[in-house]
C-alpha cells in the first residue's frame, strides 16, 4: 500500500475533560509527528483531520491507513492512546459555492 489510493479510513476518539485550544494543538502536532515517523519506517499513515467538540469534550480524528492496528501504533508513538476507534468512515467535505457573477455586459 504505496499511495494514499490503497488507504483505508478510521475515526479516532478522545475524551478530554479539560480540553483547550492549546491542548488539541498540541495534540496534533504530537500525532502528526507519531504519522511522519510510523510512514518514514515504511508503513503509511497520515492523519487527514481533526474535529474538537469542546462542549463533548471529544477530539476526533481521521486517519488513513492499512489497517486500524497502524492507527493505534501511530497514537501509541505519540503518547495518545485513543479511547474508540471505528473503521470504514467516508466524509463529503463540500466545496464552498462560487459566488455568483454578474453579468458585465451593459443593458
Amino acid at each position: 500500500m504505496d499511495t494514499a489510493d490503497d488507504l483505508a479510513y478510521y475515526l479516532a476518539e478522545w475524551y478530554l475533560p479539560e480540553m483547550t485550544a492549546t491542548s488539541v494543538d498540541q495534540m496534533v502536532a504530537k500525532l502528526d509527528a507519531a504519522a511522519v515517523a510510523v510512514s518514514t519506517e515504511g508503513t503509511p499513515v497520515r492523519l487527514v483531520i481533526t474535529l474538537s467538540v469542546p462542549t463533548d469534550e471529544v477530539l476526533y480524528g481521521v486517519f488513513g491507513a492499512p489497517s486500524p492496528d497502524i492507527v493505534s501504533q501511530t497514537c501509541l508513538r505519540a503518547g495518545i492512546p485513543f479511547q474508540r476507534i471505528s473503521g470504514d468512515v467516508g466524509a463529503r467535505i463540500q466545496p464552498s459555492p462560487a459566488p455568483e457573477v454578474a453579468d458585465s455586459a451593459p443593458v
